[in-house]
């Protein structure tokens, strides 16, 4: 990855207190005695922030946050040295539960109704967040937007980076359709979601479809511990990581993923290889989150180890016949 301390926008309209708890086993029914817990910031613009803070990013987060959850919350952003753009609001932040089932190897998910953000709200955040686009180098737009918030805020923050001549990074598939129009460098997307937002079975097709109708330049998809894939204007490539087994806790990795995808990219020219190169790294240090209980955090030796087993092999477009394996 480009050496360097760019200065990153995420977008986490719809953040979360995360409560980590592990146990031995989990046993439905009966009383469950946690191993450990842990607390933090969470939601996928949060988790993406810090993962960017260990490669050395300068951040900023968009969010709206109220209640003591969201205190915590903030005070959580400020101790990483996050730089926070934050809108109260009335309701107080939900709490995200994370269930990591050392036995099964088993992670369970409670993810709690989030509350409305009001019209005086969004166009408090609106309003906030002109200058802060003034002084970045690159912008994500990650998850969903709470209940209040129309989807059209992502399109227009979109519209804004692209005339400053930022890269956007789009992390979200659902009601999109206003931002997926030529205005996203690089949409980050797991198969399914793909698959679901394409209504095509193959991925590369559907990833060709896109590109063809000017959804996004680049289209980088995960899919678990599964090879990933790069897919950009008659170019796609197939990324294979080693095994990482045993897992801890996979949640927040695809976060981990749009971070260092961003920071790769932000304040350099869109070039085919230094996207592959930004995706390869960000591949390798989401799967090393998965080795820690707290989401999106990573140690950079493991993802250094990981990136450099990775194998990357060059496919045709658009119906993905595997081509020779190259060097990177």
């Amino acid at each position: 990855m480009q050496a360097g301390n760019p200065r990153v926008l995420l977008l986490c309209l719809n953040p979360a207190w995360q409560r980590t708890v592990v146990l031995a086993s989990l046993v439905p029914g009966a009383v469950n005695r946690a191993a450990s817990v842990v607390e933090s910031g969470g939601g996928k613009g949060v988790n993406a922030a810090r993962a960017a803070r260990i490669v050395g990013a300068r951040v900023t987060v968009a969010l709206f946050a109220g209640g003591h959850t969201g205190d915590l919350l903030l005070e959580d952003l400020r101790r990483q040295g996050i730089d926070p753009v934050h809108v109260p609001v009335p309701g107080a932040t939900r709490i995200c539960t994370t269930l990591v089932d050392e036995a099964a190897r088993r992670v369970t998910e409670i993810i709690e109704p989030s509350a409305a953000v009001t019209p005086a709200a969004v166009d408090a955040m609106a309003q906030a967040l002109a200058p802060a686009l003034a002084g970045v180098d690159g912008v994500a737009l990650c998850g969903t937007c709470p209940p209040g918030v129309p989807q059209e805020l992502y399109g227009r923050v979109a519209s804004a980076a692209r005339r400053r001549g930022l890269p956007v990074v789009l992390d979200s598939v659902r009601d999109v359709d206003e931002t997926l129009r030529g205005v996203v460098d690089v949409l980050k997307i797991n198969a399914d979601e793909l698959r679901g937002l394409s209504g095509r079975e193959d991925v590369g097709r559907g990833a060709a479809d896109l590109i063809g109708a000017g959804a996004a330049r680049w289209i980088a998809i995960t899919d678990g511990p599964r090879d990933a894939f790069l897919f950009g204007n008659r170019t796609a490539y197939r990324l294979a990581l080693p095994d990482l087994a045993p897992i801890r806790n996979p949640i927040g990795a695809g976060d981990c993923a749009t971070a260092l995808l961003l920071a790769g990219i932000a304040g350099n020219p869109i070039e085919p290889d230094r996207v592959l190169d930004a995706f390869a790294h960000a591949l390798a240090a989401a799967s090393a989150s998965c080795r820690t209980e707290l989401p999106a955090s990573f140690e950079p030796r493991l993802a250094a180890r990981l990136r450099a087993a990775t194998r990357i092999q060059r496919m045709e477009m658009p119906d993905c016949r595997t081509g020779a394996e190259i060097e990177i």
